[in-house]
């Protein structure tokens, strides 16, 4: 039996593996399934219907499973005629796949894959998809900072809880909120040309903006992956003490990705929207303007935010 990943993916050396939808063929019991990583690439199947009717050939589809994602279908790593179609696969399939949850009981097997993973290059192979899978399951930790009172915390509510209070208390020391999105990035790289999809669990951390909280307030930057520095649109001084955040940011993190946002687009403005552009483009920020309010813009700022952390940890600038 192969580990993996801490002991959360096993793999029995004796079967045969296919390489990149992780199907596996039991030569002896003439099964094929979905291995453990198999299952867990898929999040949360709820469906599977079987593609072919008597018989599967080599390389070609014969069953769709359908999940949160979408739906996924599997190709045969193998020729054969079909004894048994388990409709009950995907009950058992996490915790018993090798056993009860395997997908098709063949009466004979034959044409099988020469691509097929097997013995001594199994574990390899499998600590290379696990670090793949694990690798699209990010938690970013996200600090909010700005002058009091420029919405901060409605930024957090609305988008961790699609929610607006116009009396919001004024946060003191810090408050907290998480919220997972699932979004993707295309790649500009000439040498790879598809999309990463990952998911990212957004810790946000408003931290409180009162100058008698600066003493205490770099402990909530250990470990931030990316930045929120905050103004309001309708108050031109919060605007004016945006090198103040940008400095004590830099003091306390150094280079991280930037978003700079201009809140409260809801409302009649003295700080235009090229004045905002031009600062950020000046410090090497993205940009948006935002209503915590209406909620305009809110989910789209924490998505751009997400893909540039996404891009600066895995080496992708």
């Amino acid at each position: 039996m192969v580990t993996i990943a801490d002991g959360r993916y096993d793999l029995p050396n004796e079967l045969y593996y296919s390489k990149n939808q992780h199907v596996y063929m039991n030569l002896q019991k003439k099964i094929i399934g979905l291995d453990q990583i198999g299952y867990a690439f898929l999040k949360n199947p709820t469906e599977i219907s079987l593609l072919v009717e008597n018989e599967i050939k080599v390389g070609l589809p014969f069953v769709a499973i359908a999940s949160e994602q979408g739906v996924t279908t599997l190709n045969a790593p193998c020729s054969g005629k079909i004894e048994t179609f388990n409709e009950k696969a995907l009950e058992n399939m996490e915790y018993d796949t090798y056993v009860n949850g395997f997908i098709l009981k063949l009466t004979e097997m034959s044409d099988i894959s020469p691509t097929l993973i097997t013995g001594e290059n199994i574990e390899s192979w499998a600590i290379n998809e696990a670090k793949t899978l694990l690798r699209s399951n990010y938690s970013f930790k996200i600090i909010e900072i700005g002058d009091t009172a420029v919405g901060k915390t409605a930024i957090k509510v609305r988008f961790t809880d699609n929610y607006f209070k116009k009396d919001l208390k004024t946060t003191l020391g810090v408050d907290f909120g998480t919220k997972e999105i699932k979004t993707s990035y295309l790649s500009t790289d000439l040498l790879f040309s598809g999309t990463y999809r990952f998911t990212a669990r957004m810790n946000v951390w408003d931290a409180a903006g009162q100058d008698q909280y600066d003493k205490i307030r770099g402990i909530y930057f250990k470990d931030a992956k990316g930045a929120l520095i905050c103004y309001d649109i309708n108050n031109a001084l919060s605007f004016k003490h945006l090198d103040k955040w940008v400095a004590d940011l830099e003091e306390n993190l150094g280079k991280v990705p930037v978003l700079l946002v201009g809140n409260k687009s809801d409302l009649e403005r003295k700080v235009s929207r090229q004045e905002g552009l031009n600062y950020a483009i000046e410090h090497g920020f993205l940009f948006i303007e935002c209503s915590a309010k209406t909620g305009e813009n809110v989910d789209e700022m924490f998505e751009k935010l997400a893909i540039e952390i996404f891009k600066k940890e895995e080496n992708l600038e």
